[in-house]
């Protein structure tokens, strides 16, 4: 999933691990642990969305060299 990619971000690796550690004291479930981060998804792409204003494109400036061989 798309979604999962800013799991591996600062931010998304310190909520893990907090997680993890409330998972290994037993105060949340594991099932609510995924639904958190399901959120954390959620909510990452949709202020990313809605925030970046800047958008970068590539062009190719160089013709396209055909390999001969």
């Amino acid at each position: 999933m798309a979604y999962q990619l800013y799991r591996n971000t600062t931010l998304g690796n310190s909520l893990q691990e907090s997680l993890d550690e409330l998972i290994q004291s037993q105060q949340i479930t594991p099932q609510l642990a995924l639904q958190v981060l399901l959120q954390f998804d959620k909510a990452i792409n949709s202020a990313l969305a809605q925030r970046v204003r800047n958008r970068v494109n590539f062009r190719i400036l160089a013709p396209i060299l055909q390999n001969e061989f």
